[in-house]
């Protein structure tokens, strides 16, 4: 048999469907080649890469750490695609930093040693139960975070080299009780100026508009005058709340729950007792004869603490007196407890007892006698609960039904509401930002304003927002954005290229005022032009009335020596103002700063000196950065 297929293989046709088959199978291979993605990096520094993964473990860690400190309001943060975009490059820049640190700690020959390493991994409290490393955990969480041991051993030995470098940028910096002072010297600093005022406004009537100049702005100005995209939508809210406002529970029912949950309007009695306790773990007549002396001592008359803290084998009670924490049923040796329980005055003495640990003589502390809360007492709670736990299991029941009859019935939210006994709530056309509650939440507002969704026009899957509230949403209509033509906008851009045009008047103005200064001062050409004149005398550096660019310019000016200094400031409204400098008033400051206050600096100059160092080495470092892989991932 296999002498006729060698036989039949050698055939022209046989051939050529072997041929053809070993050509599809080359050309398979090739495709599978040419398809196999290419490592992705995020960045290269130095030559030395940061992949896609280092990246999305970074980005992971980081938006965890933001979702702990914001809590609920990061779902909506990150519901922003623009704060997401600079989200991720902030990411990048901080593993760019930490690769140059890495870098420079390598070239200073920055080492540490395994045992290092393993004692920081052992201290690290994510690893360790009640206390102790444990070495299940460290390897369950490694697991749960994608770390290979050796790999997060290597990644904790790059952060503790990194942290060998701040720690010497950091622990370097000192700040001295004459640089405290200086400091304060100038934050205290006064200014005397005069200025004049040239508002912008005051020019508006001066302003000749042409239409060739509303169309220049207009097409400079194009994203202004984008709307955003509106839906208007169809919703059915189902909230467990809602649902309470409609529940009534009768007193019969209310005294019902209250006869079958008794013991939880019932506080259990407990009590508080002293103890002194002579160790022995086996009965021992000798032991339990020096308790019996004690104990008649204590009847005596001897005072218990002062005992408890000369004879009690229990050191960490005798120093309080021998007083434990409060008990309740369960919490001792059955023997002791029985006695405690046993003593019904406070002061009561018990005789001596034998437990697992030793002898012991019983004081009485403190007694809370059981008490138990009438149905009055507790009637609006009860009812409260009753309604709180029926609204619940309707809550539950509706929920269920509505995600079916919305789902098989899609194109209508009628039939849900039917099912259900809901209403169909109706919107006008809103944006993003004009969302209100509860479709301003982020997973509404995402499945609202997305582009699949709203082509489909089906309604969307049961929506939770928080426990027992949810809904269900269709967009009825959409708008998209677009810009809007000049027309529509033309009484805004006329507007704005009015101030525009009136703030450029002003300044042209202020600079005219300033040219005629220079053989005089601005207060003779005040007086000349017939100017608002305006003075602000011991200005202080930080606070007051005066505008903030104003009071920015009169600390930037250089201190004036024969004449007034004068500049011109622009200010961020459109008006312009020329301000002179005419004295500068230095503080006294002769009291010794407080080390708080020298720590605090010490902390400003080393934060300044560690981004020095970063921004130095970033200047000399060659970095790419492929910002395309690095926002690819999905908007979370």
């Amino acid at each position: 048999m296999l002498e006729k297929i060698r036989e039949g293989s050698q055939g022209i046709i046989a051939k050529s469907i072997l041929g053809l088959v070993i050509l599809t199978f080359a050309l398979a291979g090739v495709g599978s080649y040419l398809n196999t993605p290419a490592e992705t990096n995020v960045a290269e520094v130095n030559g030395e890469k940061i992949s896609r993964e280092a990246f999305d473990q970074a980005f992971q860690a980081e938006r965890g750490r933001m979702q702990q400190q914001f809590g609920e309001m990061y779902a909506a943060m990150a519901a922003d695609s623009t704060y997401m975009t600079k989200f991720r490059s902030e990411v990048l820049e901080k593993l760019i930093d930490e690769t140059l640190q890495k870098q420079l700690a390598e070239s200073l020959d920055l080492r540490l040693s395994d045992e290092q390493v393993r004692d920081a991994i052992r201290d690290m409290p994510e690893f360790q139960i009640d206390g102790q490393f444990n070495n299940d955990r460290y390897i369950a969480l490694l697991r749960q975070a994608g770390y290979q041991p050796e790999s997060f051993r290597e990644e904790v030995r790059e952060q503790l080299s990194r942290n060998q470098l701040l720690l010497g940028l950091i622990g370097s910096e000192f700040a001295t009780g004459k640089e405290m002072q200086l400091l304060m010297t100038l934050q205290q600093q006064q200014r005397d100026i005069n200025y004049v005022r040239f508002n912008a406004a005051d020019f508006a009537d001066k302003v000749t508009l042409t239409e060739q100049m509303l169309q220049d702005y207009y097409t400079m100005n194009l994203a202004q005058y984008e709307t955003e995209q509106k839906v208007a939508v169809e919703y059915i809210e189902l909230s467990a709340a809602n649902l309470a406002s409609d529940e009534q529970a009768t007193d019969a029912e209310i005294e019902q729950y209250y006869l079958a949950n008794k013991a939880r309007y019932t506080k259990e009695e407990r009590r508080q007792v002293a103890h002194i306790m002579l160790e022995s773990e086996d009965a021992s007549s000798d032991v339990e004869a020096k308790a019996e002396a004690l104990l008649a001592q204590l009847q005596a008359g001897s005072d218990f603490a002062e005992l408890a803290k000369t004879a009690s084998a229990d050191t960490f009670s005798a120093e309080n007196g021998g007083v434990l924490d409060w008990l309740a049923p369960g919490d001792m040796d059955a023997d002791f407890e029985s006695a405690a329980f046993a003593l019904n005055e406070v002061g009561a003495l018990s005789p001596v007892v034998k437990s697992a640990y030793g002898y012991h003589i019983i004081k009485l502390v403190a007694l809370e006698r059981a008490q138990e809360k009438s149905l009055a007492e507790v009637s609006a709670e009860i009812a409260l609960q009753l309604t709180q736990d029926r609204a619940s299991a309707a809550f539950y029941e509706l929920q269920q039904r509505l995600a079916e009859v919305s789902f098989e019935v899609p194109d209508t939210l009628e039939d849900a509401a039917e099912a259900t006994g809901l209403k169909v709530l109706s919107t006008p056309l809103f944006s993003r930002s004009e969302a209100t509650a509860p479709l301003s939440e982020p997973l509404v507002l995402n499945k609202m304003f997305d582009a699949a969704f709203i082509q489909e026009g089906l309604n969307s899957e049961l929506i939770e927002l928080s426990k027992e509230h949810a809904i269900v949403v269709r967009v009825k209509e959409f708008q998209p954005a677009r810009t809007q033509s000049l027309d529509e906008v033309k009484a805004n851009v006329e507007a704005a290229v009015r101030a525009e045009q009136s703030a450029l008047l002003a300044k042209q103005q202020a600079g005219s005022v300033l040219a005629t200064i220079a053989d005089s001062t601005l207060a003779v050409q005040a007086e000349q032009q017939s100017l608002d004149l305006q003075q602000s005398l011991d200005t202080p550096r930080f606070g007051g009335t005066l505008d903030a660019e104003i009071r920015a310019k009169a600390f930037a000016m250089a201190r004036p020596v024969d004449t007034p200094s004068v500049e011109l400031v622009n200010l961020v409204n459109g008006d312009s103002a020329i301000v002179s400098l005419l004295a500068v008033k230095d503080a006294e400051v002769t009291v010794a700063p407080e080390p708080a206050q020298l720590e605090r600096l010490a902390e400003q100059q080393a934060d300044q000196a560690y981004k020095a160092v970063i921004a130095s080495l970033k200047a000399k470092a060659e970095i790419t950065r492929n910002l395309r892989v690095a926002q690819s991932g999905d908007v979370l």
